[in-house]
């Protein structure tokens, strides 16, 4: 299950193992693709710094087309890499957090929220069970004195 990309890192793997040798849910596992991924983050950005380089530098002399052609194709195959890296792994399903907010909302924030919501799906709960309860005797009431 583990694939080479020989083109981006030569000789590295994606950390996918075989069952029998490691879980693929265990933390080691999951920081071990974190670390990968990281990786080829860092190679897309250097990728992408040196096509941006070769198209600002597009009309000056000794810049060569062809050169930014190749850096072009070589930031699409790293991007491509990279999807391909967090698909296998699982990591690209996790949620993207903003840079400067490392920390999510404070756990009484949270409590409250859970707290709220849990309040109104109880109401709501309630309420259809009321009702229910309406219909059904409605639907049982004994029907009104025979006509004559």
């Amino acid at each position: 299950m583990s694939a080479a990309y020989p083109d981006t890192f030569p000789g590295q793997t994606y950390g996918v193992q075989p069952l029998s040798e490691q879980d693929p849910n265990s933390p080691d596992m999951f920081r071990d693709n974190i670390r990968l991924v990281q990786s080829h983050i860092e190679n897309v950005r250097s990728l992408a710094r040196d096509a941006l380089d070769g198209i600002e530098r597009a009309y000056q002399p000794n810049t060569s087309p062809s050169q930014t052609a190749a850096n072009l194709a070589n930031l699409k195959l790293g991007l491509q890499n990279l999807s391909d890296v967090l698909r296998t792994t699982g990591v690209g399903a996790l949620p993207l957090v903003e840079m400067g907010t490392m920390q999510g909302p404070p756990e009484e924030q949270l409590v409250q929220q859970t707290t709220e919501a849990i309040k109104t799906l109880f109401t709501q709960h309630t309420r259809n069970q009321e009702n229910a309860v309406v219909a059904v005797n409605l639907l049982t009431a004994s029907e009104p004195l025979s006509r004559r």
